[in-house]
């Protein structure tokens, strides 16, 4: 079995990867940000989990809020703008996600640009979602 907040960041992943503009643009999807930095693609976009706190509880159900990253890995002289291509695409994508148990998505922040001399250098930009969901109080399925 795999939790709920896992299946996000799986159904999320699988949408990005079947965006034709993305997939034409060379844009890699990674689950691991490790990974993505040691790859040699020069455009590579990472969906993984934050915290998950849960917002409230009454008899039947619990509330829970989802922390989402999604990660540009640019190797590219301004990250910031090479990662805004990307966002321009994965954004409206993550912002229509939906499910049963959602609640809602939304839009938190957008990071500073992060960089290491990687390879002749790599950037790395993350913008914060957060999703709300609900689960049985014994269960993160």
């Amino acid at each position: 079995m795999t939790t709920i907040r896992e299946t996000f960041v799986s159904s999320i992943m699988d949408a990005l990867k079947s965006d034709a503009q993305l997939q034409s643009s060379g844009v890699v999807v990674e689950r691991s940000i490790y990974e993505a930095v040691d790859r040699e693609e020069p455009k590579v976009v990472v969906v993984s989990r934050g915290r998950d706190i849960v917002l409230a509880s009454t008899i039947g159900r619990t509330t829970r809020q989802c922390d989402l990253l999604v990660s540009a890995v640019v190797r590219d002289p301004a990250p910031d703008r090479a990662a805004d291509v990307i966002f321009e695409r994965s954004h409206p994508i993550v912002m229509a996600f939906d499910g049963p148990e959602i609640v809602g998505v939304e839009e938190v922040t957008t990071d500073e640009p992060e960089t290491a001399d990687i390879d002749g250098g790599v950037g790395i930009v993350t913008m914060r979602y957060t999703i709300q969901y609900q689960t049985p109080p014994n269960s993160l399925l």
